[in-house]
């Protein structure tokens, strides 16, 4: 990935963590058709479109996969019912386990509503800001001795002077009352 002419690496899923659209997909096909964690391994399935209630499953894409996963760590997502479904041909049924949008996830945040932010420091000079219910993600960037606070989309709305300031102003940009700001510094070492 490259930002404003300099390189910097991501660990593996990371970018996965702040794709927006990708995200709201999964937390919207959670409510409909549905995800299920089958077998012991708990791979994520899909249920058939139009099949919810008559427990037919295929295999989710691996992008999909991996932010149900994620999704089910940061508590967006969770543990529900045991049922059995039917996956591709085979004839007998898979044990499963339902996965659940919280009901507190179904209600859309108002501008009153405080936001947690958590900022993710991946390398000296660059923090990624996300907000903790998922209703935007930003970056922050360090130049010329204060920091450059971007959208999602790479949109420059201001500067701040720190990453902390920084989170606060995205969050204000987007109509939002900052809460309380979690910052994260990365301690692995590049070479």
């Amino acid at each position: 990935m490259t930002r404003h002419g300099s390189r910097s690496t991501e660990s593996a899923g990371q970018a996965l963590l702040f794709d927006d659209d990708l995200t709201h997909r999964v937390l919207r096909e959670a409510r409909d058709p549905g995800y299920v964690l089958v077998g012991i391994a708990e791979k994520v399935h899909t249920r058939a479109i139009g099949t919810r209630a008559a427990e037919m499953a295929i295999p989710a894409r691996p992008d999909e996969a991996v932010t149900v996963a994620h999704l089910l760590a940061a508590g967006r997502l969770h543990h529900g019912a045991r049922v059995s479904v039917l996956i591709d041909s085979r004839r007998e049924p898979e044990s499963a386990i339902v996965v659940d949008v919280p009901a507190t996830a179904a209600t859309a945040p108002t501008p009153d509503d405080p936001v947690r932010l958590l900022v993710d420091v991946v390398r000296p000079g660059l923090g990624l800001v996300t907000a903790a219910d998922g209703t935007f993600s930003g970056s922050i960037v360090r130049q010329d001795g204060s920091y450059l606070v971007e959208t999602e989309h790479g949109d420059v709305i201001g500067r701040a002077s720190s990453y902390r300031v920084g989170a606060a102003r995205l969050a204000r940009h987007h109509g939002r009352r900052p809460g309380p700001v979690e910052i994260e510094h990365e301690r692995e070492v590049y070479g």
